[in-house]
């Protein structure tokens, strides 16, 4: 299932509005995984990427795919992202427009911001968060929504690069995971054109020895900075199984691969991870009653 969104900047004005429509904008549909931890964390790497060169991240994202994009999110497959052409435009969004989508991601060039607005059913186009780049591209947050259990940073545990290859071998020693009649199998690493590394999981669900459902994730986990620490994959990594271990809703390969620690915390040490990744399953899925 989808959750749309849309990326925007603001047209007019100034100031950090409270609603997605107090201040005009204008802005492209954007179809696949639009939460703040795809869509939003995506923007953020966007402008980081561009050393801060925000105008030229709105000319690719907007002014360049005026009818929108199924995903602008870079993959082997799709290394350019995938737009939408003007005989299968996407929906049109506007400050007073927003039902189409569930988040919008707007562009301050002046400010130098980007701001997150929440459009979901009941949230009434609040803004949820904004981040301030430096005029080489660094985020004064890590992550649009942030949890408190994310607000950790540990002593760094540097060690040779990590290569897809020691990737892979570190997630075939991993515990295998299971889940009634589904296990989780790591399929591939490779290397991103941004140098971060990219795991392809599947989940395999049999019933009476029938195959019922297959789901293949690619999940950009491993970014390049983190590449310089292989400990502390390993030490997510380890979290992560111990984590999904504990309430058989979390293997879910599209909830494995939103997981984004590395990246969203200074975090360093598997129980560091494990207290955040509990706190995204709590938020995702609730008590641990039913598991």
């Amino acid at each position: 299932m989808s959750t749309p969104g849309a990326i925007a900047v603001y047209t007019s004005g100034s100031g950090v509005p409270e609603r997605v429509s107090e201040r005009p904008w204008r802005g492209v549909y954007h179809h696949w995984d639009g939460y703040p931890s795809g869509l939003g964390q995506h923007l953020m790497a966007r402008v980081q990427r561009a050393q801060g060169d925000m105008q030229a991240v709105v000319r690719q994202l907007i002014d360049e795919a005026p009818w929108g994009w199924s995903h602008c999110m870079p993959g082997p497959k799709a290394p350019e992202g995938q737009r939408h052409s003007e005989e299968g435009a996407g929906p049109r969004v506007t400050p007073d427009e927003t039902g189409a989508v569930a988040y919008v991601y707007v562009f301050d060039l002046e400010a130098r911001r980007l701001d997150a607005f929440s459009t979901c059913v009941g949230d009434d186009g609040e803004r949820i968060s904004s981040v301030v780049f430096s005029p080489t591209g660094t985020p004064d947050l890590p992550a649009l929504d942030l949890l408190p259990e994310e607000a950790v940073s540990e002593p760094p545990l540097p060690g040779k690069e990590l290569s897809p290859q020691a990737l892979k071998d570190c997630l075939d020693g991993l515990p295998v995971l299971k889940a009634g009649s589904s296990i989780l199998h790591w399929v591939t690493t490779e290397q991103r054109p941004d140098d971060a590394l990219s795991i392809t999981l599947r989940v395999v669900t049999f019933e009476e020895e029938v195959l019922t459902s297959v789901v293949e994730q690619e999940w950009d986990a491993v970014p390049p900075s983190a590449r310089l620490e292989p400990e502390r994959v390993r030490h997510f990594l380890e979290a992560l199984v111990e984590v999904v271990s504990e309430d058989s809703r979390r293997l879910d390969a599209f909830w494995i691969s939103a997981q984004d620690s590395l990246r969203r915390s200074g975090a360093r040490q598997r129980g560091s991870f494990a207290k955040i990744l509990r706190a995204h399953a709590a938020r995702d899925f609730g008590s641990d009653e039913g598991s």
